[in-house]
This record gives structure tokens, sequence and C-alpha cells, in this order.
């Protein structure tokens, strides 16, 4: 297992279930991996870099979940399922969610 997944599965482990995450295995695999980037995302940009470490830490996290790619990938995502109302709708439940 490389530190990117592991830090992944780590996170995916500590992050509190969203109700996004109801039913996992009824999506198609590219939407619950966005929705799970997009938790952890959120997650760590919500995060306080109190020292340096801690900033590294979260620039890193931030970086390996691909947090700068999530707007890109959430309109490939509309684009591909353009067709399916049930995962445009949880693609706005996810948008929406986030304030």
């Amino acid at each position: 297992m490389t530190g990117r997944t592991m830090r992944l599965a780590l996170l995916a482990a500590l992050l509190p279930v969203s109700p996004l995450a109801a039913e996992p295995g009824r999506r198609p695999a590219d939407v619950e991996r966005y929705l799970t980037r997009l938790t952890g995302c959120r997650h760590w940009t919500g995060e306080d870099a109190y020292d340096a470490a801690r900033g590294r830490e979260i620039a890193a996290a931030v970086k390996d979940l691909g947090c700068d790619a999530l707007d890109a990938d959430e309109a490939r995502l509309r684009r591909r399922h353009g067709r399916s109302p049930a995962i445009l709708k949880i693609l706005d439940a996810a948008r929406d969610a986030g304030g």
C-alpha cells in the first residue's frame, strides 16, 4: 500500500458517515470516488494549520485528494451521467451540502 493509498484509507475510516454515502455500491464507481474525495477535501480544507507540520499534513492531503480538480471532475461526471436523474440528484445534493 502506498503512502497516498494509506492516507486515503485512513481518511475514509476516520470521516463521519455522510448521508451521501448511504447505499454504496448502488452508484457508479466514478461517482463513489468523487464523493469520497469531496468529503475528504471539505474535511481537510476546513482544518486549522496550527503549526508548520500540520500545514504540511493538510497540504499533502489536499494534494493527494486532488481537491483543485473537484469542479472539473464534477462537470465531467455531469456530462457522463447526464441522462441519469438519480446520479444528477446525488451530485446536486453533494454540491448543496457544502454550503
